[in-house]
């Protein structure tokens, strides 16, 4: 055989054929290297396919992020309302009460402005030119009265103490013209002495006779005649 066994002391040991020794055996290089980037793939694949399936599985957080635009003239940032805090306490709401009051404060004083031009000029619009009175032919008698009008009448100048009123007398075309724009003018005069008597002053009423002016009925029948000797009311 060609192993020798024999012990040699103190001479140069010859190599043997075989080494038996116990050694570690060497892994080549490139073994090492390629399990190293199959390892890296694997998780870079892995990593992908986690990723790709968690998007997937949650659409509510693609659907709430919103879309931001590149232009930053675009975007919109919501007002929110300035809050102060005095001593631990939201003024924010104290704010808005506030505001509000003094909105319907504001609105309410307008309000109240305007009811009575409102309630004046409907008053104005329901009351002049009315005719509260009729006469008897040639005469300054009351052949009838509304005594509603009248009421309202009276009621509108006390309410109102700085209005005055304006009294037109008018007569039909029976008799003279001269005679009728005497009995015109007294018609007139009787109507005025009428309201003071209701406490209404003097100086507030002024009082003209018109003749047989702006007939407001036809002279030509009887029944238009009596509508045509009145007196007719304008509030100045």
């Amino acid at each position: 055989m060609a192993f020798d066994l024999n012990k040699n002391d103190g001479a140069k040991k010859e190599s043997s054929k075989f080494d038996l020794s116990k050694g570690e055996i060497e892994k080549p290089a490139g073994q090492s290297r390629g399990w190293l980037i199959g390892l890296f793939g694997i998780l870079v694949v892995g990593g992908g396919i986690w990723y790709y399936a968690s998007g997937k599985a949650d659409p509510a957080a693609k659907a709430s992020a919103p879309n931001v635009s590149s232009d930053p003239a675009s975007v919109v940032v919501p007002a929110t309302p300035t809050r102060e805090k005095v001593s631990g306490m939201d003024t924010t709401a104290v704010a808005q009460v506030n505001s509000t009051a003094i909105k319907e404060e504001s609105i309410g004083k307008t309000n109240l402005n305007a009811a009575p031009d409102k309630l004046q000029t409907k008053a104005l619009k329901a009351l002049n030119h009315t005719v509260p009175v009729t006469f008897v032919q040639g005469s300054s008698s009351f052949a009838s009265t509304n005594k509603t009008l009248i009421k309202r009448i009276v009621a509108y100048l006390i309410k109102n103490p700085t209005a005055s009123i304006h009294v037109d007398g008018y007569a039909s075309s029976d008799g003279p013209i001269a005679l009728n724009q005497q009995v015109s003018q007294a018609r007139a005069d009787a109507f005025k002495n009428h309201l003071t008597s209701l406490n209404i002053e003097a100086s507030r009423i002024s009082a003209t006779g018109k003749g047989i002016e702006n007939p407001i009925a036809s002279n030509k029948t009887a029944s238009g005649r009596k509508k045509n000797r009145r007196v007719e009311i304008t509030f100045l």
